[in-house]
């Protein structure tokens, strides 16, 4: 369906958050190291960064955290996030201008992130985007819905299931991208976050956007 079509039938947006509206590696990279630190497992070779993306428990026994550990890890990373890493972001340039150029166009829009929902709300709100969405479709903090599929499938609850012809979702790693087409939603790839080119070949999106003029505008706004 066209985006001219979307737009006459109240068109929705779910935006991943971390690698796509802000710049959250310098507070995940150090609370991957507190969490590691904690449950004494070595930090790997490999750059920490290249971690990041997806659900917590995921990206802590892909750095090396033990099975019988990772509920420790958990606490132990979120402990800190909370105190710390939640300001240890910055939001990409344009996002606001994009936010409000959506909402003028009357457009629904919710989050869709793995990252919990205590640190997902302390974000939105000290970046003053909370008033941006409608619903906050974040991982769940007893992690029992944590997969992208599952808080794809909470916005979507929220939103009152629209049609999904309707949905567009925005992210940058390849788990946004299977989520959101399991639902069968519009997806667009973003460059500019945590993503790799293999990753986009291997999990192709509908769109990719370099930049958030080219975001904005594959939006039709």
């Amino acid at each position: 369906m066209c985006i001219a079509t979307l737009r006459m039938v109240a068109p929705t947006a779910l935006f991943d958050l971390d690698g796509t509206l802000w710049d959250s590696m310098p507070g995940i990279v150090s609370c991957l190291r507190h969490a590691l630190d904690t449950v004494g497992t070595p930090v790997p070779d490999e750059p920490l960064e290249r971690f990041i993306g997806p659900p917590l428990l995921v990206m802590l026994g892909d750095v090396g955290v033990p099975d019988d550990r990772l509920d420790d890890g958990r606490i132990a990373y979120r402990d800190r996030y909370h105190r710390l890493g939640v300001y240890e972001a910055r939001l990409y340039p344009g996002v606001i201008g994009l936010l409000d150029a959506l909402r003028a166009g009357r457009w629904h829009l919710a989050t869709a992130t793995s990252k919990g929902e205590v640190a997902t709300t302390m974000m939105l709100e000290h970046f003053g985007l909370a008033g941006y969405f409608e619903v906050v479709g974040a991982a769940s903090m007893d992690a029992s819905s944590h997969s992208k599929i599952d808080v794809i499938d909470r916005a979507l609850d929220g939103l009152g299931h629209p049609d999904p012809s309707t949905v567009t979702m925005v992210g940058d790693r390849h788990y946004d991208i299977e989520g959101g087409r399991h639902f069968g939603l519009r997806t667009i790839a973003v460059t500019w976050g945590y993503g790799s080119d293999e990753e986009r070949t291997a999990s192709p999106a509908d769109a990719v956007a370099r930049d958030v003029g080219e975001l904005a505008a594959l939006l039709g706004v």
